[in-house]
């Protein structure tokens, strides 16, 4: 019993020892001892960090030229690319006669536009389209009518093209901002997919009902 506890005080001793002497330290600048260095110091180049092995000394390299980003969605649709249309009377005319819309019209991307639309739309241009959501109300209550949209039924809106539609979602258009880092491509596609349907509900119905019965059409 006395043999075990001497062990023990030694061992104990012993401990107490090396962790004062680990406190000494000859230079002052010294970390001392690091568990696990790697962790610390990555042995990969950091971004932002110098590197020799380009020949520009940068850890970030440049694109390829005329490389575009693309992503995909669930249904592997691409999100976002390059919208050939600059934000100019040019290309807005240019995006008005060219500009179409990809999806197909089923009954998924209808769903999911009015889906967006009642998220993203509804609180200006109201339900059914005709300027009258919440906000413009509160802005007619105070005889502010300079930010009342007109109404996608209306002549001014019933006749536009989808690629209209979408670019004014994609650069803004008079009080409303761009939505392009809201919404990508596919969804602005599919709030133009709704918002046609808004702009001659009569001479849409059978269209929206053709799309409504498609119920395996995913793209």
């Amino acid at each position: 019993m006395k043999r075990n506890s001497r062990f023990s005080f030694a061992l104990i001793l012993a401990a107490t020892a090396t962790g004062l002497f680990s406190c000494i330290k000859t230079d002052p600048n010294s970390p001392g001892y690091e568990y696990m260095p790697d962790m610390y110091y990555s042995i990969a180049y950091r971004p932002g960090e110098a590197n020799p092995n380009f020949a520009d000394g940068k850890t970030n390299q440049p694109p390829v030229n005329g490389t575009v980003a693309q992503s995909k969605d669930s249904l592997g649709l691409i999100n976002f690319g390059a919208f050939p249309y600059a934000n100019t009377p040019e290309g807005r005319e240019k995006a008005i006669l060219e500009s179409k819309n990809p999806l197909g019209r089923s009954a998924y991307h209808l769903a999911e536009g009015e889906r967006l639309y009642n998220v993203y739309c509804i609180a200006c241009h109201g339900k059914e389209g005709k300027g009258d959501g919440t906000v413009v109300k509160v802005l007619l209550a105070k005889e502010n009518y300079g930010l009342q949209p007109p109404a996608y039924s209306s002549e001014q809106l019933k006749n536009i093209s989808e690629g209209q539609i979408f670019y004014a979602m994609h650069f803004g258009k008079g009080n409303m901002g761009s939505y392009a880092s809201q919404l990508s491509a596919v969804e602005r596609w599919q709030i133009t997919r709704f918002v046609q349907t808004l702009q001659n509900p009569v001479a849409t119905s059978d269209s929206t009902a053709a799309a409504a019965a498609d119920t395996t059409a995913m793209k």
